[in-house]
């Protein structure tokens, strides 16, 4: 048995590293300078955020219990929801200088993205972004900025409503419209 084990382990060590890496932090670095030249705009957010992805992630085990229907308009609220979010904020990032300073892969098809983003005025800080590659395409799935991870936390906060007495998709959606600015709000989730 010791020796199975050394093989499996001598196996593992000789096992060629998968190199997600280059190609996760390039699809960083792209929108990273767009964002700091001011010139990303909300097509660059569609093609490279997987928002279909997120939204579903959002939603978590509520997305398999409603219909297809049901899943489709959430994933387009979602979608207007993040969209306006990056409007209402994309001016923080005019002229942030951003740094990739590595990757972390967890498999040759999804990899963390560790950038230092430095703000006129402000300190410097950290923000991590997941990349997951699918059908060939390195898309943007999530977040970390000051320690939280933001799909982490949306999912939190609609699972919070839904689990609300008499809560429902449509209780979702609606908060998702008033955050995304299709309905007078004061706040969104």
């Amino acid at each position: 048995m010791f020796r199975s084990v050394l093989a499996a382990v001598a196996l593992t060590l000789s096992a060629p590293v998968a190199m997600a890496g280059p190609a996760a932090e390039a699809i960083v670095e792209t929108a990273s300078e767009k964002l700091s030249e001011g010139t990303f705009e909300r097509s660059d957010l569609m093609r490279i955020v997987d928002t279909q992805r997120i939204a579903r992630f959002a939603l978590g085990g509520h997305a398999r219990r409603i219909p297809a229907e049901d899943l489709e308009r959430f994933e387009v609220a979602f979608e207007g929801f993040l969209a306006h979010a990056f409007e209402q904020n994309r001016h923080r990032f005019d002229g942030a200088s951003v740094t990739v300073i590595g990757s972390s892969d967890r498999n040759d098809r999804d990899s963390v993205v560790e950038t230092r983003v430095k703000l006129p005025g402000k300190d410097s800080q950290t923000v991590r972004w997941r990349v997951i590659e699918r059908g060939g395409q390195w898309r943007i799935v999530d977040v970390q900025v000051a320690g939280l991870w933001l799909a982490i936390e949306e999912r939190a906060q609609i699972d919070a409503v839904l689990d609300r007495r008499g809560a429902s998709i449509e209780t979702v959606l609606a908060a998702l419209r008033k955050g995304s600015g299709s309905a007078p709000a004061r706040g969104a989730l």
